[in-house]
């Protein structure tokens, strides 16, 4: 017996069960794929201040060889201190190839770029010079020494904990719950009510 067109049509198509099926199977993938999704996208922004610190360490070191002090420049000229856009004068000498930028924090040029300042000795605080580099409670940066620093503003908790975790590890991480961390090359602190925290990530000092 032949088929009529419209029996055919009926089982060519998709019962109700089979189009439930295969929405709750996108819906379970959804629902496990974009949290992924999202951390990615976060470790990525993490990942790519700590490349660019990294950057900007190598260089001053360039800078260092080629004049012999962190506070000449082009042979000619001396920094006063404390200098806020070393990261500028190292793009001029060409040994960046774009100003101090970072995907993490408010992204204010005035507010985020590479800092050079002299070390105080006068104690550890979330925005001084000052660094305790292995986390032994002293200070590790000798007062008067040339401390350059790469300065990230407004960041949110969780990314400040994640560039201290991937830049100093675990044991000089601060896991707990506090609101500040100064131990390691990376030090961050809750900036008054604002809920946000500046990051201070130490790159080499003189």
């Amino acid at each position: 017996m032949k088929l009529t067109t419209a029996s055919k049509l009926r089982r060519q198509g998709f019962t109700l069960i089979e189009m439930i099926g295969v929405l709750a199977v996108i819906a379970i993938l959804a629902a496990v794929l974009i949290p992924k999704v999202f951390e990615a996208i976060n470790n990525a922004r993490v990942s790519n201040a700590a490349m660019t610190c990294q950057t900007a360490k190598t260089a001053c070191a360039d800078h260092y060889a080629k004049f012999g002090s962190l506070t000449s420049s082009n042979n000619t000229s001396t920094l006063t201190l404390p200098y806020a856009d070393f990261d500028k004068v190292l793009l001029a000498e060409t040994f960046l190839d774009k100003p101090f930028a970072v995907k993490i924090g408010d992204g204010l040029d005035a507010n985020n770029n590479v800092s050079l300042t002299a070390a105080t000795g006068a104690g550890l605080s979330a925005t001084g010079p000052d660094y305790d580099l292995d986390g032994d409670g002293t200070i590790d940066t000798a007062a008067t020494t040339t401390v350059v620093e790469a300065v990230i503003s407004a960041a949110a908790l969780e990314d400040a904990r994640s560039l201290d975790r991937l830049i100093d590890g675990v044991s000089l991480s601060y896991t707990g719950v506090a609101v500040s961390d100064l131990r390691g090359r990376v030090k961050w602190a809750q900036q008054g009510s604002t809920g946000t925290y500046d990051i201070r990530v130490y790159l080499t000092h003189r």
